[in-house]
Order: structure tokens, then sequence, then C-alpha cells
């Protein structure tokens, strides 16, 4: 696995924690613009839990080589994970230092404006969205946010870790978790570029972290 400042050398290798499989029920799917073209992600979400999963096919359009999925819990801890040339199931565990997600109120101003987010056919949930001027440092955005029961702090805050070279199309220009409280959720922000919520869809993805070796990293 590529990830960026370390190497197995600098792992302390712990024998592989008890793990419970962990099903993800839900999936968000994101639209965005990259190059000038149309683009989607889809990240998946243990809403109870508020642990997500990103994979290298759905999240990364299977550009992060050596790297099969991240697990990410609002703990602030993170699991990076693939299988070696040998076959060998193993976990890269990060966990930051600080836990991230403390704000307790939005850092902006509502507007007023109000709108729908996710329609579909389907009968999937949609989200109602309120537009914000948020404020992080000296920038300024209309932003709109839904308030949800789960915490989508490990999302926002996995760009601004500096163990990876891979990183979410989306939300790389703020980091939300230094100006969100932990119940909101951004369905979209600023084009171009910018991630609009399409999809929150049911789904079954099961993972199983018993057949992983977990190793910590030295930071």
């Amino acid at each position: 696995m590529r990830i960026r400042t370390f190497l197995f050398s600098l792992l302390v290798c712990s024998t592989a924690v008890a793990q419970k499989p962990i099903k993800f029920s839900e999936q968000l799917t994101y639209s965005y613009t990259k190059n000038g073209k149309s683009a989607e992600t889809s990240v998946y979400l243990d809403r109870k839990t508020s642990t997500w999963l990103f994979t290298n096919d759905d999240t990364f359009g299977g550009t992060a080589g050596g790297l099969a999925f991240v697990v990410a819990y609002p703990s602030g801890t993170y699991l990076f994970c693939g299988t070696d040339d040998v076959g060998i199931n193993s976990c890269q565990r990060y966990r930051t230092k600080a836990v991230p997600g403390q704000v307790t109120k939005t850092f902006g101003k509502p507007t007023g404006k109000r709108n729908v987010f996710g329609k579909n056919k389907y009968g999937w949930p949609t989200l109602t969205g309120v537009e914000y001027i948020l404020e992080s440092g000296r920038m300024t955005q209309p932003t709109y946010l839904a308030t949800v029961p789960f915490n989508p702090t490990p999302l926002y805050a996995f760009n601004s870790l500096l163990v990876t070279e891979f990183y979410l199309p989306i939300f790389q220009h703020v980091n939300y978790a230094e100006v969100l409280p932990r119940n909101q959720l951004v369905v979209s922000e600023p084009t171009p570029g910018g991630a609009k919520l399409m999809f929150l869809s049911p789904t079954e993805y099961f993972l199983d972290l018993r057949t992983y070796r977990i190793s910590d990293i030295k930071h």
C-alpha cells in the first residue's frame, strides 16, 4: 500500500484485534466536476456507529494503487487496508492525535434558502438542506447543510490526514470538521468542482476485519 510518510519498518505490529464484522447499510453518492467533466463518488455508512467506508473502486475511482479500502471511525481512527503480494490481508491503523469534530455550532449564518437533495424515483430517502454562508479562516462560501442523526466528521477529516496520498475527490478545499458540528452533512458546496449529494441509497456491504492483520503507525 502506498501510504505517504511511513514504511513497514516504522510500524508496531499487533496481533489481529477482535473486530466485529461491519455492515454498511447506506451508500452516499456525490456528483462533482473534474477537468470540466461530471463525475461521481460513493462512500458507505454504518449509521448506528457513524463508521464510514471508502473503497478504491467506488470512492477513489480505482486510482488508489495497493489500497483496497479505508475504514473511518468517529473516534478519529482510520484503517488503511489491502492485500500484499503474497496474499496477506493487512491494515495500517492511524489514530489522529486530537479527536476531530469538537465544533459545537456552525461557523456561518443561514440565508433562509432551502432545497431537497437526493431526489429519485426509487423511494430512497431525501435530505432537506439549508444554505449557510460558511466561514473558514478568511474564506466564505455558500454551502447547503442537512441535519442528520449520524456523524460525518470522519468523512470531512480524511482529506486533512498527512499519512495518505489518496484523497476524496470532494471536500478538498474546506476541512468541514473544523467549522461544522457533528450532526451537519454537506449536501451541496459551490461549483465548479463542488460536491452535490445525488443519492442516499440503501445497500448491504459487509466487511469482516477479523481476517486482517492490524498494525499501528508511530507518530
